[in-house]
């Protein structure tokens, strides 16, 4: 079995303190774990920290909440300036560099939207960001090796014990379901649906982004159900025009169909055997839903 080594420097020779870490020689992904205090001190000393890079803000929002910002920097010396300006709620920054230089401008936007997509897709943070990351153009080469090091920035984010990129393991079950996906990419909207056939249950994934506005032509039950929903800041994220669930949601019994479960979604009445589809893109008939 192979072994891999991790180093972790204590720059203030505390635990609780700025650390550098790192996985050797043949790695060259390295994370800076900045208290918010510590920034300006450490960047003077560190000039791998004025790189092209990817970076995470940490913290908690009023409610306790766990709170991530995403974003990629050339220095994140001088952009953490604005963050504390504007940014209150966050106590420590990660900052992933390569010890090579191998990071470049659309290196790092590539590098921002991957977080940003696995951060909001998992669902156990709130995101920070008001507006959505699109993937930027970049060869496909280079994507390999920014995926490539994308997986080692995830590494050693759980390493550091942060479990913002990782979807929330579902419980076993003895009653299996099918997973289907909604997308309507003109929106943003991007929703999962776990369908339980056996028991019929509809029930809408954690870090889905789902529709804030409400139109007439929903069902009345399903009007109140998505308001209750959309209220509850412990159950949304409430982002302007889309709101992303923190929670896993199960559509009610009198709603309780494909059409109800994309209805909820998109604020508006649906038909969800033309909304929904697996993981093989395939649509499933009315007579297979039981609508």
């Amino acid at each position: 079995m192979a072994i891999l080594t991790v180093y972790t420097k204590l720059l203030d020779k505390t635990l609780e303190g700025a650390r550098i870490i790192e996985m050797g020689s043949t790695k060259s992904c390295e994370c800076f774990v900045l208290p918010r205090e510590q920034v300006a001190e450490v960047g003077k000393k560190q000039p791998h920290l004025q790189r092209y890079g990817f970076y995470l803000l940490l913290g908690k929002d009023k409610q306790n909440r766990k709170k991530a910002y995403v974003g990629q920097t050339n220095d994140f010396t001088t952009r953490v300036t604005d963050h504390k300006q504007k940014k209150d709620w966050w106590d420590t920054a990660l900052v992933f560099v390569s010890k090579s230089n191998e990071i470049y401008p659309s290196e790092a936007l590539y590098l921002e939207y991957l977080g940003w997509k696995a951060a909001t897709e998992a669902g156990n943070y709130i995101i920070d960001n008001t507006k959505d990351i699109n993937e930027p153009p970049l060869s496909e080469d280079k994507q390999n090796e920014m995926e490539l090091f994308f997986e080692d920035i995830q590494f050693l984010t759980r390493f550091y014990g942060c479990r913002v990129f990782d979807r929330p393991e579902r419980q076993a079950t003895a009653e299996n379901y099918i997973e289907f996906t909604m997308s309507l990419p003109k929106s943003g909207l991007k929703a999962t649906l776990y369908f339980y056939k056996e028991s019929q249950r509809y029930v809408i994934a954690a870090g889905s982004t789902i529709m804030s506005q409400t139109w007439d032509s929903c069902s009345k039950g399903m009007q109140e159900f998505r308001k209750q929903v959309i209220s509850d800041k412990k159950l949304c994220q409430n982002n302007g025009e889309l709101c992303q669930l923190l929670q896993d949601i199960e559509i009610p019994e009198t709603n309780c169909s494909p059409s109800g479960a994309a209805s909820f979604c998109v604020g508006t009445s649906r038909q969800g055997t033309k909304d929904w589809e697996d993981k093989e893109g395939k649509k499933y008939a009315t007579e297979w839903w039981k609508e």
